[in-house]
């Protein structure tokens, strides 16, 4: 992942680091919060709302999938 071009709804990976007993991910930081979060706050979802966010989740599992190939 350390090597793989950015991509909007993907968090990058900056760096690694390991030690004696671990390895460390240096990540984005992601300010936005939490999914579930966000919607216990929104209250409910309109289907049109619901489709945007499924849209931006599998675009980027896309984009993942196909990275490579």
């Amino acid at each position: 992942m350390k090597h793989m071009p950015p991509h909007p709804n993907i968090v990058s990976l900056k760096d690694i680091y390991d030690d004696d007993s671990a390895v460390h991910l240096v990540k984005e930081l992601c300010e936005g919060g939490e999914l579930f979060d966000r919607i216990v706050a929104r209250g409910h979802y309109t289907e049109r709302a619901a489709a945007g966010v499924t849209k931006t989740i599998v675009e980027g599992k896309v984009y993942l999938f196909f990275w490579k190939l």
